[in-house]
This record gives structure tokens, sequence and C-alpha cells, in this order.
């Protein structure tokens, strides 16, 4: 077995590489430690729609633990939502699930041969009980609260009741003390408006990176661990670190690891007015949303996310900080000592946007749809000595047939298909749009395609 300090060096190794390149549940039995696979001879996985965007870093290290895979246009899809099976089954990958289980449910026949055994898992584990995996509509989008639910049980995340977001309201009332334990850790983090949105779907990158994080505090050591790894109030580790020169611009978390737990000498209040971020290529200073402390991290969200190619200075002032045990009062930063730069920014990807009927929706008015929306990130046309009549096709796969297609339009950034007639009730459709039939106008950038597994839906 791996020493933790060889781990954290090889994890350390991996993400330089990675950057250059409906009732109550109690907790699971979740042993707390997710599997973190060091690999020797590991290839960084080249992405086309994740270089510029925020969770680059988590999607290609979940690539190379096995947990999340790309598409084979080499396209991640970042913003895609996830559906419940797909967040399941990356939860249970990353806490082990090597394709197998012990458990052996009866499970309703609509649950695909590809997630039984990870749903049997599941229940084995405690991340689901048996009356959610019986009525679990595995094809529906994952929920913020949902996700909460299931992480911090996998992990045996002591939970805490204790959240102040203005929608709490909103939360189921036995999904609040797990999203109180996710955020303390910083799992999982509100918005800037002070909501958590529990009920908004969970896209790909949120996934990646809820546990991304998780998997990266197993190897560090959790954040509340009082192990200190030495008895002085210095500096471990800073994010992005000192020095560095190609800083996502997408960035607007710093992050400060200390060797021991922390807290604010005052409050919170003086600690974000002890602390300056300074755009030093344009001689102006950043301004700060919030500060917080969790154990060993001094966290600094910013209003805005960082610019391209400039260069940063943050300080913080001494006396603010102390260490939680011996009252130790941090020395302070200067400038000098926590400076780095960002890289350029990435043209946005062209990609698909949004569907309508949503991809995983399981509840949609058939009897009132017969017209099917994708939306793109930029104005499309169909590519030259194409015919736009060829460019999708809509599969009904309960009745193993083809749906008849009115005509293929396009608007703008939208690609409309009119239906001859309106969706049948009760069964499964998928939607395919062909690869290499449409393209970007202003770059002329060829479309790849998705297919039916990447559009599916199911009419009530």
């Amino acid at each position: 077995m791996l020493r933790k300090s060889s781990i954290t060096l090889v994890l350390a190794a991996i993400l330089v590489l990675v950057m250059a390149s409906a009732s109550f549940a109690s907790p699971g039995n979740g042993k707390g430690k997710w599997k973190i696979k060091v690999q020797a001879n590991w290839k960084a996985t080249q992405l086309t729609d994740v270089g510029s965007h925020w969770a680059k870093q988590p999607v290609r290290f979940m690539l190379t633990q096995g947990i999340v895979a790309g598409y084979p246009d080499f396209t991640f899809r970042p913003n895609n939502p996830v559906t419940k099976y797909e967040a399941i089954m990356m939860i249970a990958r990353a806490s082990g699930f090597d394709g197998t289980a012990d458990q052996d449910l009866e499970l309703d026949e609509s649950v695909p041969d590809w997630m039984r055994e990870c749903m049997d898992y599941a229940v084995e584990e405690g991340i689901l009980t048996e009356a959610e995996a019986d009525n679990f509509k595995g094809w529906e989008p994952a929920k913020r609260y949902q996700v909460a639910v299931w992480a911090a049980r996998t992990i045996g995340l002591e939970e805490d009741d204790q959240t102040s977001f203005l929608d709490d309201d909103e939360i189921p009332y036995f999904a609040r003390s797990y999203i109180g334990g996710m955020c303390k850790h910083r799992f999982m983090v509100g918005y800037p408006d002070k909501k958590f949105q529990p009920n908004k779907p969970v896209t790909r990158a949120e996934m990646a990176a809820i546990i991304y994080r998780i998997m990266l505090s197993e190897i560090e050591g959790d954040g509340n661990d009082d192990s200190d790894t030495s008895d002085d109030l210095e500096i471990d580790t800073l994010t992005p670190a000192d020095g560095s020169d190609d800083v996502d611009p997408a960035t607007d978390q710093l992050t400060a690891k200390f060797s021991v737990a922390i807290e604010a000498s005052e409050d919170l209040a003086s600690v974000r007015e002890g602390i300056t971020v300074k755009n030093v290529t344009d001689d102006d200073y950043i301004d700060i949303d919030q500060v917080s402390i969790s154990g060993r991290y001094l966290y600094i969200e910013l209003e805005d996310e960082l610019e391209d190619d400039k260069t940063y200075r943050v300080t913080i002032d001494e006396d603010i900080i102390e260490a939680e045990e011996s009252g130790e009062s941090f020395d302070g930063l200067s400038g000098s000592q926590w400076e780095f730069s960002t890289g350029d920014a990435e043209e946005d990807d062209f990609d698909i946007v949004s569907l309508s009927p949503a991809d995983g929706d399981d509840d949609v008015d058939g009897a009132n749809t017969e017209v099917l929306r994708a939306e793109f990130s930029d104005d499309i046309q169909v590519i030259s000595g194409k015919d736009l009549d060829n460019a999708a096709k809509v599969y009904n796969k309960s009745e193993d047939e083809y749906v008849d297609i009115d005509s293929i339009e396009i608007d703008g950034d939208t690609l409309i298909i009119t239906l001859e007639e309106p969706l049948a009730e009760g069964d499964t459709f998928e939607v395919t749009i062909k690869a290499d039939y449409l393209e970007e106008v202003d770059s002329g950038d060829n479309f790849e395609g998705i297919t039916g597994s990447d559009w599916r839906f199911e009419t009530n």
C-alpha cells in the first residue's frame, strides 16, 4: 500500500500534467474513504471543450481515475445535465465500485442492464435506501440536493444542519443536514445570490468538481482533521500556486491551506478587510465577495473571475488569522509571496447549450409536443452540399420505429425539428443530430453531432 505522502506526491504530479495537457433516510454506511487510483502509465485525454472551462482540472483528473469518460469526438460536454443514473454511477466508481455487488435487488424492469449492479452496490453501501432504489426514475436529471445526500452518505460525512441559504425552505427537510455537511467541508457551495438552488440539475462539470474535491480531501486530509502536520502556524500550499504563469482566467476563488486549523482572530469581516487582491498589470484592486475558513483552509471568493493575460498579487495582513488551538497569530503574507499570472482565455466552444424537451425529461407532454429544438452556443448553418432534411432523426425506442419528420429548419442559433404528428404518449424517444451537417456561422467549425443517448426523453 502506498503511504499517504506517496499518494499525495503522485496526485500532485498528475494535477500538474493534467493542467498542462422521498422519505427520510438515515446516513449511509459509507466508509469515509474514496478510492484513488495512482496510475503509473496514464495519458491525459485531450478534450476539445474543457480547455478554458472552470472545471478543467476536476474533469481531467476524473478521467484519469476512470470515473467519468469523454465522448468519441473528444468532447466532454461539461454543461450537459447529469441523469440520476449517471450521478450514482460516478459516485459509486469513486467509492470503489468495480462493476459487481453482493446485493441482488429485485429492480424494476426499466432499470437498464448497465446500471443494475451499480444500483445493487448503491443500496449495499448505503448510498441509496431500498425504497429510493425501487422508485428511482434514473433518467431524470440529478438535482443538487440529491447529489449532496448521496455523496455525504457515501463518505459517512458528519451531518450539519446549520444552513443559512436564502432558499433553505426549498431544501427537503431530510436533506438539509447532508447539505450542511457538504457545504461545511466546501465539497459543495452556494451561489453568489446566497442561494443553494437545491432543485437545479447538476451538470457533468459540477459532478466532476464535487467528486474531485472529496477525493482530494481524502488524500490531503480533511480540512477539519485535527492531526496537524506542524505545530507552527504557516502556509502549506496556495491555489493558484505562487509563481504560476498559466492560471485559468475563469478562476474566481483563491485558497490558502495552512499547517494547522485556523480561525479569525476577531471575525471574518476583519479577515476580509485584511486581504487584498491586486491586478498588477492594470494597477487595480479586485473586489472580494467573501472569505471563509474551514479547518486548515482559507477561501477567498472574488466578485468576478480573473482576466486573461494579467498578473495578480495577494496580500494577507498579520494578526487577522490565528491557530485554532494554540492561538498563535499568523505573520501575514506579502504580495511578493503570492503572485501569479493568467493565461489566454480560449474562445467559447461550439456546442449545444439547451435541448427541448430536455435530455432525461421523463414527463414530456406528448400530446402537445410536435416541435423539438436544439439551441447552439452560436448561430448555425447547414454545411454546403448537405441536405438539412437529413440532419436529424427521431426514434421511438419503445415501438422500435422512427418518427416521421415534417421539416427541419434553422432559426439563428436553433435547430427546429417539426414532426408530422405529436409524440405518442407513454413512450421513450431518442433524437440524433448527425455529425458534419451543421457548422458555426462565424468560425465554420463543424458540429460533431449527438446520438440518441445524448438526447433521450419520455412522454407521459
